[in-house]
């Protein structure tokens, strides 16, 4: 039997079709990749609820112009993760701001998405 991630706000997918996306827990949320690309993350919890909502990875020096294109965007609070910008689950533009985020990540545009560092392997 396959575990099955519960996705928050995965209403994203859909407007994120028919681009291959693949999901990974990340930090208690959920990861979501184009290719080699992380391009956002989604959270909803109880425990610090200022940072649910759709996290979008980027670099800083993009973090001007998708301010711009999307107003509501902020930095994180409670996880001191510099490169990404949140679009916060309360916000009354939610979904609509989301699908603008999901069309900049299918132009593939250069202001959504980071390629991770590989991971270190443990040595015994």
């Amino acid at each position: 039997m396959k575990n099955y991630i519960m996705i928050p706000h995965d209403f994203i997918l859909d407007l994120l079709y028919p681009l291959p996306i693949r999901t990974k827990k990340m930090f208690g949320n959920v990861a979501m990749y184009c290719g080699d690309k992380i391009v956002l993350a989604t959270r909803q919890k109880e425990e610090n609820p200022v940072d649910n909502g759709i996290w979008i990875g980027t670099k800083i020096e993009h973090h001007n112009a998708l301010k711009k294109l999307i107003p509501e965007l902020r930095h994180l609070e409670t996880y001191k993760i510099k490169k990404w910008l949140l679009l916060h689950e309360d916000e009354p533009n939610f979904e609509t701001r989301a699908q603008q985020i999901a069309e900049l990540i299918k132009e593939n545009s250069d202001l959504i998405g980071n390629i991770p560092k590989p991971r270190k392997k443990k040595t015994i």
